[in-house]
């Protein structure tokens, strides 16, 4: 049992710093981050900054003094289509 927990949290250790990642490969990546319940936001180099606070990352908006943590966004490509 311990072993099959270990095993799960290093997966989402793993998936959890992907966000991180795909923003700092380039300016044109986009993010969406949750919000709330029912409500996203886009992220992108011209709205947010990365920082990194007590050992974890968090996306700030520039205009607003709104913080998310980074494994409350994921990447969203051209591709995909977003399904309410």
């Amino acid at each position: 049992m311990r072993k099959l927990i270990l095993t799960l949290l290093l997966t989402l250790s793993i998936f959890a710093e992907d966000s991180v990642s795909y923003f700092n490969k380039a300016e044109k990546n986009v993010l969406l981050c949750h919000v709330g319940q029912h409500s996203f936001k886009k992220i992108t180099h011209k709205n947010a900054k990365l920082e990194h606070i007590n050992g974890h990352y968090y996306f700030k908006l520039l205009d607003e003094n709104l913080y998310f943590l980074s494994n409350a966004c994921q990447p969203l490509s051209k591709k995909e289509g977003i399904i309410f």
